[in-house]
C-alpha cells in the first residue's frame, strides 16, 4: 500500500484533537474515546447522551436545570453543593446513602422502603410520618422514659 492509504487506516488511538472558539451544533459523535477529556466553557444544552460509559467523571459548576436521568449506575457517587430543589427521584435504588448536611425541607417520600433507616442529630420540627407528628411523639417517648 502507498504511504497515503497507510495513513488513512491509521487508528484514531492516540491522536489527540484540540477545538477551541468553534461551534459543533448539531455534531454526532459515534463510537469515540474521549476517555480523559477536559471540556471547559463548553455548551451541551439539549445534548443527549445514550450508552455512555461516565466512570470517575468529574462535574464542576455545572448547570443541569431541567435533566433527566434514567436508567443510571451511580454507585458510589458523590453530590456535594448539588441543588436538587423541586428534583425527583422515583424507582431509583439508593441503598447505603448518606446524606450530610443537606436541606431536605418540605420534601416527601411516598412508597419508599425506609427499613434499617437512621436518622441522627436532624431537625425534625413539623416532620410527619403517615400523619403523626414525630417531634411530639419523641417528647411523649422522652415523658414516659422519664
Amino acid at each position: 500500500m502507498s504511504e497515503n492509504i497507510n495513513n488513512l487506516l491509521e487508528p484514531a488511538i492516540d491522536k489527540k484533537v484540540e477545538i477551541t472558539y468553534d461551534s459543533l451544533p448539531g455534531s454526532k459523535f459515534e463510537d469515540v474515546n474521549l476517555g480523559d477529556a477536559t471540556f471547559d466553557n463548553v455548551s451541551l444544552k439539549d445534548a443527549d447522551f445514550n450508552d455512555v460509559n461516565m466512570d470517575g467523571a468529574h462535574f464542576n459548576d455545572v448547570s443541569m436545570k431541567d435533566s433527566q436521568f434514567t436508567d443510571m449506575f451511580m454507585v458510589n457517587s458523590k453530590f456535594l453543593g448539588v441543588n436538587l430543589s423541586n428534583t425527583k427521584f422515583g424507582c431509583s435504588i439508593m441503598n447505603n446513602v448518606e446524606f450530610k448536611n443537606p436541606d431536605l425541607k418540605n420534601s416527601q417520600f411516598v412508597h419508599c422502603d425506609l427499613s434499617n433507616v437512621e436518622i441522627n442529630d436532624c431537625i425534625i420540627d413539623g416532620m410527619k410520618i403517615n400523619g403523626i407528628d414525630i417531634q411530639k411523639l419523641i417528647e411523649r417517648y422522652e415523658e414516659e422514659k422519664s
